[in-house]
């Protein structure tokens, strides 16, 4: 692994295992940089270090089934079952050093030099896991006799501790590789010290979906799309470890239930009239969202507003963490990796000691389904 310098010079250096805090990454004075990573200096609170080079890609899997049956000559049933799962992946992984600054290595989490968590005790670092599931029963019937439906239930299970490329977890947020998952250990884990394997932010376990068209002999067409889907999970987030805040789900995945079952109704109506010579006008109208229903798609979950619950002695030497352990405000890692802290007295005895405040916003709504649109058009043809 190599640490480039601002300067060019290129230094050797070797890590602590993961869960361990590095010493003498940089030598007094020195500024490195990661070559093609976010390109922060240590002066401004963070360490970036270079991609390990046993680094690989990252690895998924798929397996999919169909089976098909026709009732008839327009009409047919199907069932279709898909797998997919997330065997390897890429991220920045982070840890704290001595100084207190963050630093990362681009490599794949949980394996190598990243396998280690936590070592007093040694912790495993969760494999980064997502895995989904669906089984999909559809009726279709082909265009025929002047109209064709497709109706289709879906069940599926998206499930794991790693949104992916596109971070669900931070509200969609696009930054391939560089996510906030991995940034430091206890971030993959609850706050009884497990895991944190839940239901993943886009997981909707249920599905209605319904498409009609339908061709008036007079020469409208009327086209109506409505789909009834599950709600998302809502899972609570507190803020650990002052100046680097970094957020943990401590009751786990989904722990405060899920959005609203979530329902909408479309429409399109196209009506044809002939000019005569091959020309005709198609006056077009589609709404969406026809009953313009404004079901809740998302809440807050962020539990802290300022400050985080301080670590002590576990973390030890990072000036971002106090000497001495306290545990009415406190946390230790060896207690949060045994899985013994009470994470409620804990947050509370931090309120009322100001280090922490809390979110007024928590639990409120806090996005909408979309309102009503309607589109109107035009269309000549000759």
């Amino acid at each position: 692994m190599n640490l480039i310098r601002r300067a060019g010079l290129a230094l050797a250096a070797s890590l602590l295992p993961f869960g361990a805090l590095a010493d003498n990454i940089n030598p007094p004075g020195a500024v490195y940089y990661c070559a093609g990573c976010h390109g922060m200096p240590l002066g401004s609170g963070t360490t970036f270090i270079s991609t390990f080079g046993t680094t690989t890609n990252i690895q998924s899997d798929a397996n999919l089934r169909s089976w098909l049956t026709g009732l008839n000559a327009t009409m047919a049933v199907s069932v279709h079952y898909v797998h997919k799962q997330l065997d390897r992946t890429v991220e920045d992984t982070g840890f704290l050093t001595p100084e207190g600054d963050e630093g990362y290595v681009i490599a794949n989490p949980s394996e190598g030099q990243t396998s280690l968590a936590f070592t007093n005790p040694n912790v495993p670092m969760p494999k980064p896991k997502r895995q989904y599931d669906s089984v999909e029963f559809a009726l279709d019937k082909r265009f025929a006799n002047n109209w064709s439906l497709r109706a289709a239930y879906l069940w599926s299970r998206l499930y794991g501790n790693y949104s992916g490329l596109s971070q669900s977890d931070e509200n969609g947020r696009s930054d391939p590789n560089v996510g906030r998952d991995f940034d430091y250990p206890a971030m993959m884990f609850d706050g009884s010290g497990k895991p944190l394997d839940g239901p993943l932010n886009t997981d909707r376990p249920h599905q209605l979906k319904f498409q009609g068209l339908y061709v008036a002999k007079w020469g409208t067409t009327i086209g109506l799309n409505e789909y009834v889907q599950s709600g998302v999970p809502l899972s609570r987030q507190m803020n650990i470890i002052p100046g680097d805040n970094y957020p943990i789900f401590y009751r786990g995945r989904a722990s405060d239930g899920r959005t609203p079952v979530f329902s909408q109704t479309d429409v399109t109506i196209q009506h044809a009239i002939k000019l005569g010579g091959g020309r005709n006008v198609t006056l077009v109208a589609n709404v969406l969202n026809l009953f313009n229903q404004r079901t809740v798609t998302d809440r807050n979950m962020a539990l802290r507003r300022t400050g985080a619950v301080a670590c002590s002695g576990a973390v030890a030497g990072s000036p971002n963490c106090t000497a001495a352990a306290d545990p009415l405000n406190t946390f230790t890692e060896q207690a949060f990796y045994a899985g013994t802290i009470n994470w409620d007295q804990v947050i509370a005895a931090s309120v009322a000691t100001n280090k922490l405040t809390t979110n007024p916003r928590f639990g409120m709504d806090q996005s909408y389904q979309a309102p009503i649109q309607a589109r109107f058009g035009v269309k000549f043809n000759f």
